[in-house]
């Protein structure tokens, strides 16, 4: 294959492979030998270089009557039809994997290193190959005839593995924020929803892992009210009552295009760590200003689970809804009631629309929440505050390891910046 830079067709590093319909009796599977993956699961919070998982499973003898051909493990996923093309989101299979039909793969040929395969696929945007005005879509036809040029073939597995370090440690790094967050809800669960420490009060015991000092700002006794039972001398409440919304509107240009913008296209689902977004340079319409510590919920079909942390001062989407604390000492008490499964659940059941439900701030605030006192909330922020603090410095980590990625990755397909021979 010669040691030199070369041109070539897409078509032969990797034969494109589109997906199937997948028949309602199939899905709502939680278990089988093969994931059935849709465009949701691409953006599941986890791995952002491997995809394994998925909402819908099929057993393997079912493969043949969905007409459905598993893609090797090492191929390639991406969206082939609808906005979603242009998020540019790749992943890796770790197993043969069932596709939708609004997602294709790249499996690579012989002789063709799969995450090579991945990181030159990255840089690609497929812009120039979207057919279609009111529902874009893509054809493997189209994709093979693209042409790349490639560095020589002894460089491939050197570049793979540069870039592969920096996601081996970002993949670390979403796996501590995974732990953390999990302490700080479990943390939320139990003091807030269960009143554990309560609980445990209330029959002569005290709450493993909680200190004595912490334990003696709770009620002794549950009281049992209209609403369910609620710890003595607190009171039944609403979100708006320790909860306002900030809307500092933006209108375009009006800030630096440097500024940073999220939208909810960059906002994961089921996690309050926000590592993604862009810049205003691309802000087109108005928008909403916010301060990093303010909470960001995603009111456009809010059974995505968008809830985040703003990691930076900046501006975003006006499908996001802006949020702080009215106090700072209820700061977790927000974030655990606004990131919680049962809080999304309400605004989803209480959206307007059908097929683009939204919810609203008046909603939002209507949530029904039992009203601590304020000591103890103040306990739930000094044991969440270091989670919280190593969290976002994480965050700051990250982004900057994505940026040195995405700096390095042309550089090193182009050959502008030599590649080590030994890692």
């Amino acid at each position: 294959m010669g040691s030199e830079r070369r041109v070539a067709r897409l078509g032969e590093l990797c034969e494109f492979q589109a997906g199937v319909g997948f028949p309602l009796q199939f899905q709502g599977r939680p278990t089988g030998e093969l994931p059935f993956i849709k465009v949701s699961d691409l953006n599941r919070p986890g791995n952002e270089l491997f995809i394994s998982g998925a909402e819908n499973w099929v057993d393997a003898h079912a493969a043949p009557s969905l007409r459905a051909r598993p893609v090797p493990a090492a191929s390639v996923v991406f969206a082939k039809i609808g906005e979603a093309i242009r998020h540019n989101r790749r992943r890796l299979t770790t197993r043969p994997t069932l596709l939708d039909n609004n997602l294709m793969a790249a499996v690579p040929r012989e002789g063709v290193d799969p995450r090579f395969l991945y990181y030159l696929l990255s840089t690609l945007d497929f812009e120039d190959q979207i057919e279609g005005s009111a529902l874009p879509y893509l054809k493997a036809s189209a994709l093979a005839r693209i042409e790349v040029e490639l560095p020589p073939p002894s460089s491939w597995r050197p570049i793979a593995e540069v870039l592969g370090m920096i996601d081996e440690r970002l993949e670390l790094g979403r796996q501590l924020n995974r732990t953390l967050e999990a302490i700080a809800s479990a943390l939320f669960q139990s003091w807030f929803v269960e009143f554990d420490p309560v609980v445990a009060k209330s029959e002569g015991r005290q709450l493993l892992g909680m200190g004595a000092g912490i334990a003696a700002l709770f009620p002794s006794e549950l009281v049992m009210t209209e609403e369910g039972p609620l710890p003595r001398g607190w009171r039944w409440g609403h979100l708006g009552d320790v909860t306002r919304q900030v809307r500092e509107g933006v209108r375009p240009g009006a800030c630096e295009a440097s500024t940073p913008y999220i939208g909810l296209e960059h906002m994961p689902q089921r996690s309050i760590a926000l590592s993604h977004w862009s810049t205003a340079a691309e802000v087109q319409s108005p928008k909403l200003r916010f301060r990093a510590g303010h909470f960001l919920f995603g009111k456009l079909r809010p059974y995505f689970h968008k809830v985040g942390i703003a990691p930076v001062d900046g501006v975003c989407s006006t499908d996001i809804v802006v949020v702080e604390p009215t106090h700072e000492a209820f700061y977790g008490l927000v974030l655990g009631h606004l990131s919680s499964a049962e809080f999304v659940s309400f605004t989803d059941a209480s959206s307007d629309g059908t097929r683009m439900p939204r919810t609203s701030w008046e909603r939002m605030a209507r949530y029904a929440i039992a009203m601590p006192d304020e000591r103890c909330a103040q306990a739930l922020n000094q044991a969440t505050q270091p989670l919280l603090d190593k969290l976002r410095a994480n965050l700051q980590e990250s982004h900057t390891l994505i940026a040195l990625r995405e700096l390095l990755l042309p550089q090193l397909l182009s050959g502008q910046l030599p590649v080590p021979r030994a890692l």
